[in-house]
């Protein structure tokens, strides 16, 4: 069979030319593109007719006619009566109007490439699949490859997400529960470094949840706390960190530190930076930072250690700063004074321990400094008296010295003694070496100590002296006023000699003699005497007489108006000195105890008194004192007579 188109062979079981086939689909396109209407064909059905001589000649005048191009288009073959009777080389009406047309659209028409006509012509059409065949082929092709690329697509993006850290954190940043806690770490820090500080710390809280003690999570919230506001939070995470968690990780000292001062907690900042020197991880890095940022330290003038005299320390103030101390050893920061510079610290002898710290304008305290200081001086020898202990028959006058010759002891500047028995102290008698110690008649003993330049008190020095002669009673039981007794001479005893009393009522209970014993007052011109019941129904018996009556007389023939250096001179009186400057001094005692004595004395109204004391019983508990008050020519104005219980 031959195209009718491009007169070329067919096979006999083709019925269209391939090549002209694609030719008009071409056409046919082009043709929809400018919008030209197609010629409505009716659907014809390929059957095998054998055609005869004139039609095959036909088409092969038409295919020529074609080739020059005096037709637009090639067209299947008419029906042969459907064609003009004219001669072999006309035109079918059909295919001449519709060459009309073509023309007066004045389009031209590309000829398929010669590659494409040499490969039609070389093989035959009858071994090509048909062309609807190769395109579900290519497509069939074309769903399987992208499949297969959808499915390397999908393992690729799983295993990213679910095998990686950056898809586990997309994978958390969307929301999806993932089980590596370090892509929420990761995504935290992302999130911080953006400045997205709430959701970093969302990120961060589920993490820490996973992992209370995962110290990357820790510190970054930390971080992410202190861009919030949230201090208090962040310094206790920190200080989780250092105490329990991880004591030697150097960023949570370095972001603690920084929390301090930017608070002002200098003092706070400064130990911290001293216990990382000592405990972080990267020491030198704060033994720097300690350094640098710690002030000056104030100095003593005196180094720590023993001294054997008082000394005075001073303090230096490095400049710029405040210095305070402490000398008990407590801590100056807290319980401090400002030291003011050039001001001494006395050290005495003992132990001193004296603190002291610096403080900068902004509160940055400085190391805290201290030194013990310990002053022993050495004690003294005792002094040496000129008359060793023993008896005399002539009161001896004694006189004192230093008790050693030693170079380096500090020189003695005082004395102090006693005749008494007393111990003596720096309020006994004061020592005066132009005037030696007259030695009383009957038994003494003297009793001294020596007083250095550092004030460092002696040992004591204890002889016993004994001189020959007659010496004075001490004030006792039997020196009475005359026809009285105390505690004895009844109340109508007492008002018989001496008369009826201006009144006579009982005293306010605390003015009793005791208090279950009821007690009175009679009153008189001259003075008042005072009465006790001792037993319930009994009478009432004299205890106290407060007399200036010049008719009465007193123990050893004593009265009123007489000189007060006669009284003394009726008792014992061992003739020691004054102990101070207004006189006072002690007349004599018969012990330690001060249980039996004799005093003459400054009352607090400037007059002067004799008293004289001794004990009723042996558990010393109740006195009985006779006093001598003298008026300013130092004659008795009044005597006091009375026994009463000692309150000691």
């Amino acid at each position: 069979m031959i195209c009718p188109n491009c007169g070329r062979e067919l096979p006999d079981t083709a019925s269209v030319c391939p090549g002209c086939s694609a030719v008009q689909r071409s056409f046919r396109r082009r043709q929809a593109e400018a919008d030209i209407p197609q010629p409505q064909r009716a659907v014809r059905v390929a059957r095998r007719v054998k055609p005869d001589e004139a039609e095959v000649r036909h088409k092969r005048e038409q295919a020529e006619e074609f080739k020059r191009g005096t037709v637009s288009t090639p067209v299947r073959a008419q029906n042969p009566a459907g064609a003009r009777k004219a001669g072999s080389g006309d035109v079918p009406i059909g295919l001449a109007k519709q060459a009309a047309r073509e023309k007066q659209q004045v389009r031209h028409v590309r000829r398929a490439p010669d590659h494409i006509r040499r490969k039609v012509d070389a093989k035959p059409a009858m071994l090509e699949p048909p062309i609807y065949q190769k395109s579900h082929k290519k497509l069939r092709h074309i769903v399987f490859f992208i499949l297969l690329l959808t499915l390397f697509v999908g393992s690729a993006s799983g295993y990213m997400l679910f095998q990686t850290e950056s898809g586990q954190q997309l994978m958390a940043q969307w929301g999806w529960s993932i089980a590596r806690t370090d892509a929420y770490v990761t995504l935290g820090r992302e999130l911080y470094d953006q400045a997205y500080f709430t959701r970093a710390l969302e990120a961060l809280e589920v993490a820490v949840e996973r992992e209370p003690e995962n110290v990357d999570a820790l510190v970054l919230m930390g971080q992410v706390y202190t861009e919030l506001g949230r201090i208090e939070e962040a310094t206790a995470i920190y200080e989780s960190l250092i105490a329990d968690i991880a004591p030697g990780h150097p960023s949570a000292y370095r972001n603690l530190i920084k929390l301090y001062q930017q608070q002002g907690y200098n003092a706070e900042a400064l130990a911290l930076m001293k216990t990382a020197s000592e405990n972080a991880n990267s020491t030198q890095e704060f033994t720097v930072m300690l350094r640098e940022y710690t002030p000056t330290a104030p100095t003593f003038s005196l180094t720590e250690g023993r001294y054997n005299a008082e000394i005075d320390v001073t303090i230096s103030i490095p400049e710029g700063e405040t210095v305070y101390y402490t000398v008990d050893g407590t801590d100056p920061s807290e319980s401090g004074m400002i030291y003011t510079e050039g001001t001494e610290i006395h050290v005495a002898e003992g132990k001193m321990t004296v603190k002291a710290i610096g403080f900068t304008e902004n509160g940055t305290p400085s190391e805290q400094v201290s030194a013990n200081y310990t002053v022993i001086i050495p004690t003294p020898a005792a002094p040496k008296a000129n008359y060793a202990s023993g008896k005399y028959k002539t009161a001896p006058k004694v006189s004192l010295r230093a008790g050693d010759d030693d170079k380096d002891a500090s020189p003695i500047v005082a004395f102090y003694y006693t005749l008494d028995g007393r111990q003596a102290t720096t309020e006994s008698t004061l020592y005066d070496p132009d005037n030696p110690i007259q030695l009383p008649t009957g038994k003494s003993t003297l009793r001294a100590i020596a007083v250095a330049e550092n004030g460092k008190i002696s040992y004591e020095m204890q002889v016993t002296y004994e001189v020959e002669g007659n010496l004075k009673n001490m004030f006792r039981s039997a020196d009475t006023f005359k026809n009285m007794e105390l505690y004895s001479t009844g109340y109508k005893t007492f008002t018989k000699a001496w008369g009826t009393p201006n009144s006579y009522e009982v005293l306010p209970q605390e003015e009793w003699y005791s208090e279950e014993m009821e007690s009175y007052e009679a009153v008189y011109d001259w003075g008042t005497a005072r009465f006790v019941i001792k037993k319930a129904g009994g009478s009432p018996v004299l205890y106290a007489l407060d007399t200036t009556n010049e008719k009465m007389t007193g123990p050893r023939s004593t009265k009123i108006g007489m000189d007060g250096a006669d009284v003394m001179d009726s008792f014992r009186d061992l003739g020691q000195a004054a102990l101070d400057d207004d006189g006072n001094r002690l007349l004599y005692n018969y012990n330690s105890g001060n249980y039996q004595f004799g005093t003459y004395r400054k009352e607090e109204d400037g007059s002067y008194a004799i008293h004289y004391y001794y004990p009723v019983g042996d558990k010393h508990e109740i006195f009985v004192e006779l006093s001598y008050y003298l008026d300013d020519e130092g004659k008795v104005e009044r005597i006091v007579w009375q026994r009463y219980i000692s309150e000691v």
